[in-house]
């Protein structure tokens, strides 16, 4: 049920940002897979910091692949993917803390929220990095040779 709920919420997402049609359905996809990547690490144990990388890294990295074969830019597949993941209820509990005056409290909450976010980012740039500089030069390498990934180039002597 939880996933279904990811699935409408990244669609509404992508139709309030008025993304194209043909890629909504895939971009929550991309979002739900990104949110049981983080839930599945959290289950094993992860740290909510942790588990955000992984789950942005993982939304990043498909809407990288899956953007050059849909021909749109890959923020528009990553985008409702990564809003799931916004600690946006754990900054809520950090700031009414801070409202009641338990400073500790809201100072340690605010900073996991932080923490959380930057472990966001640091998925999406990691997974943007590795889509520059390894998978565009190897697909750009295979569309030259004319030879596909896993295929057996033949020999001829």
């Amino acid at each position: 049920m939880k996933y279904l709920l990811i699935f409408v919420a990244s669609l509404s997402i992508g139709v309030l940002l008025n993304m194209p049609r043909k890629s909504l359905l895939l971009a929550s996809l991309i979002a739900v897979a990104g949110f049981m990547v983080n839930s599945s690490m959290l289950r094993i144990g992860a740290q909510p910091q942790e588990a955000a990388f992984a789950g942005s890294f993982a939304v990043a990295i498909l809407a990288e692949l899956l953007a050059r074969k849909m021909k749109v830019p890959s923020p528009v597949l990553s985008i409702p993917g990564i809003i799931p993941l916004v600690p946006g209820s754990v900054a809520y509990r950090a700031t009414t803390f801070l409202v009641d005056g338990k400073e500790i409290s809201g100072a340690e909450t605010a900073i996991g929220a932080a923490l959380t976010a930057v472990g966001i980012a640091s998925g999406l740039l990691l997974a943007s990095a590795i889509s520059r500089r390894v998978i565009k030069p190897l697909l750009a390498r295979f569309a030259k040779s004319k030879i596909l990934p896993g295929e057996i180039p033949s020999t001829t002597d």
